[in-house]
């Protein structure tokens, strides 16, 4: 709107103002981020009439853009143990590395979450921690024996690093800071790369995976739900639409129809 020189009043949008507006921003960046800007002037303009600033939505009267879904591959056993080749050694940051991964692997939440965890937070008796998600909904998850050893072996080497006295659990191996979302990030981006992962290594991936190894073992979907921090089943199902798929597949070999007539 700003290019064709139009100033306009919140209350004087018209739909064909916010059909515009979306159209260029999908043209200039992509269709995602169109639905993305969508979503939030949605909720501005309910503000808006919920605060009787306006009488009507404008966007009562548009449809969102549609956005092709993305599949995001799953991990396969090889890039696991490949990733876990190169994260092999007994420095700082190969063992907390592996512990961060295998926590990623065992319990597949969100890499803020990860970010967020304190070292008070981790039970290595119960092997349970706390987790506060989204919208500070609290839940606690478990891991098993491998991440318990690998967090054991962590903490053990935390202890020399020079600033151990931070409440963080998990340091920066080159500066007296702690690890923030950005630098896991970055950890497992430059992981995956030394692993040869197709694709980048991100905190997603192992979250679809988890999920897929979570139904593939027969996991129920109220549990999944519980464990990842989901209030709908919705995400469950979205998280495990490509394991569905593989599944999907299996059963078919297996009753193999056309070979019981031929």
């Amino acid at each position: 709107m700003a290019e064709q020189q139009l100033d306009i009043e919140p209350d004087r949008v018209k739909p064909h103002h916010v059909d515009d507006f979306i159209a260029d921003i999908i043209e200039a960046t992509s269709a995602a981020n169109g639905a993305h800007h969508y979503r939030n002037l949605r909720v501005f303009f309910g503000w808006l009439v919920k605060r009787d600033e306006m009488s009507s939505n404008p966007m009562d009267k548009t449809e969102p853009p549609n956005v092709a879904e993305k599949i995001t591959p799953l991990l396969s056993d090889e890039e696991h143990r490949a990733v876990f080749a190169v994260c092999g050694g007994r420095d700082f940051a190969a063992r907390r590395d592996t512990a961060i991964i295998l926590l990623f692997i065992d319990t597949g939440i969100r890499v803020s979450e990860m970010a967020s965890l304190r070292k008070d937070d981790i039970d290595l008796k119960t092997r349970q921690f706390q987790l506060r998600g989204k919208g500070g909904k609290v839940r606690i998850v478990g891991f098993g024996n491998s991440t318990g050893l690998a967090l054991a072996r962590y903490l053990k080497e935390r202890e020399k690093h020079s600033h151990a006295a931070s409440p963080a659990l998990w340091l920066s191996s080159r500066r007296d800071l702690a690890l923030k979302t950005d630098g896991i990030k970055n950890m497992l981006n430059r992981r995956g790369k030394q692993a040869g992962v197709s694709g980048s290594l991100h905190a997603h991936r192992f979250r679809h995976d988890f999920s897929h190894r979570w139904q593939d073992a027969g996991g129920s979907e109220h549990g999944l739900m519980l464990i990842a921090g989901w209030s709908s089943n919705k995400m469950a199902r979205h998280y495990g639409k490509q394991a569905a798929a593989r599944r999907a597949l299996k059963e078919q070999a297996r009753l193999g129809i056309a070979d019981s007539i031929a």
